[in-house]
């Protein structure tokens, strides 16, 4: 003999009207309501087919397993909201204190004002054969490829004019940057693109801050490292 724990249907030993067939969900049964099922049952049980001690402490047992289960259940969940409570009041904290300080992060956006030729930083893992960096406008269109030809391994930077594929100027705005490298064997080399530049500000979507770089968001995640403010090599395409 069991008590059903997922059903509604009521159990063989209890009679009608007793009152368990109206309990929906016995998983949030407290154990006083338990208890008085236990008394309900034993008062209107078959006296010719009484319930045996080992099937009532069988029942006790599975009650005092789910109980346990609840109870592990809402503690872990408590945990759960404190940490994500506790991180995301560190990240508040943290991304305060990128203000004012200059930053280098993931991430494939470049922001092209109305004048000025912009550097784009990318990192390659071994020297190349050769080099190329995609730009694409806010509908996702390649608008010009820099062609670099072979260079060395590690963090490089390029100036882009600002210029398409005809040697028109593009309108200040936001692109996407893409870095592709391939070795003397012909194999791709793994590339990466990456922001530096000074944060002047956070903006919080949701609970997640994100570092404002110019007209550019970067999540606190994609922080590499605080950098310090230095002259650059001018790789210029012409």
């Amino acid at each position: 003999m069991q008590i059903e724990t997922t059903t509604t249907q009521r159990p063989e030993w209890a009679p009608a009207g007793s009152g368990i067939d109206q309990i929906e969900n016995r998983s949030k049964l407290l154990k006083d309501d338990f208890l008085k099922l236990l008394v309900a049952q034993l008062q209107n049980q078959d006296p010719l087919s009484p319930a045996s001690n080992q099937e009532v402490a069988a029942q006790l047992a599975q009650f005092s397993s789910l109980e346990q289960l609840q109870q592990i259940n809402s503690t872990l969940q408590q945990n759960i909201d404190s940490n994500t409570q506790l991180v995301n009041y560190f990240n508040n904290s943290m991304a305060t204190r990128f203000i004012g300080k200059e930053v280098r992060a993931l991430g494939d956006r470049i922001n092209l004002k109305e004048e000025g030729e912009p550097l784009i930083h990318f990192y390659q893992e071994k020297a190349s054969a050769e080099t190329v960096i995609n730009i694409y406008n806010s509908a996702d269109t390649l608008v010009r490829t820099l062609n670099l030809g072979s260079r060395p391994e590690g963090g490089l930077e390029v100036r882009w004019d600002g210029k398409d594929s005809q040697g028109n100027r593009l309108p200040a705005g936001i692109y996407r940057l893409e870095a592709l490298a391939t070795d003397y064997e012909g194999e791709e080399i793994q590339t990466m693109t990456f922001v530096i530049g000074l944060v002047s500000g956070v903006r919080y979507t949701g609970n997640t801050p994100r570092l404002l770089i110019g007209e550019q968001e970067v999540e606190l995640e994609d922080v590499i490292e605080l950098v310090e403010p230095q002259g650059s090599e001018d790789n210029s395409i012409e």
